[in-house]
């Protein structure tokens, strides 16, 4: 099945991205950890083996210097809240011959290659594959052509976000399967629980303890 990986997330600008995280750290230590994390998530996508797509919340602002690897494409996100975005993006990657799509965040540490052909394979016996998040939320979710209206009703960043969407599923009647649960970054807790995790890819993990070095180092 033709299977793409649509990635949600912003340009890494200070002062657009990780605010809750910007408040302990600083703006710019807190879009130098998110880039570090998108970065992987991307690269990771990418080497799923799938098309990937790196879908930008609003346009990247003035003077914005980064750019996503190679073989990444880029588009904006619909007008709407989380669920009517996400929607919009399964309808048009399938519309646009998609058959499997998986929709992942852009600030998952423990994301990687496998997990996403993982949730790609899942898509062959159901039609949604969930990524549950620690936070009560998820951080990927996938499926196949051509998709159901699992979004509806659905409370956005919530602890209850992942158990509305498992009830709006058997209210459709649509079977699921639910990959591992893991953190996304959001705070300062999130960073250091994920630091903490010896599963920490070493190229991010490198990344991730400098800014917080350089932090500390500022008093």
């Amino acid at each position: 099945m033709r299977t793409e990986v649509v990635v949600f997330g912003r340009a890494p600008q200070a002062g657009r991205v990780k605010t809750r995280l910007a408040a302990a750290i600083g703006a710019r230590a807190a879009a130098q950890a998110y880039r570090a994390v998108l970065e992987h998530t991307l690269v990771e996508a990418v080497a799923s083996g799938f098309l990937v797509t790196l879908a930008l919340a609003e346009p990247a602002g003035a003077g914005t210097a980064w750019a996503p690897p190679p073989g990444v494409g880029v588009e904006l996100q619909a007008i709407g809240d989380l669920g009517a975005r996400m929607a919009a993006a399964f309808a048009a990657h399938f519309a646009a011959g998609a058959e499997v799509v998986v929709l992942v965040g852009s600030d998952i540490p423990r994301l990687g290659a496998a997990m996403i052909r993982h949730a790609a394979a899942a898509c062959g016996r159901v039609p949604v594959v969930l990524g549950p998040a620690v936070d009560g939320g998820y951080v990927l979710v996938a499926q196949r052509s051509p998709g159901v209206a699992m979004f509806a009703g659905v409370p956005w960043s919530s602890p209850d976000t992942l158990a509305a969407t498992r009830e709006r599923l058997a209210l459709l009647g649509t079977g699921h399967e639910e990959l591992e649960t893991v953190r996304d970054i959001d705070t300062v807790d999130d960073l250091n629980a994920v630091l903490a995790d010896p599963a920490l890819a070493g190229d991010l993990r490198r990344r991730l303890e400098t800014i917080v070095r350089a932090v500390r180092s500022k008093g």
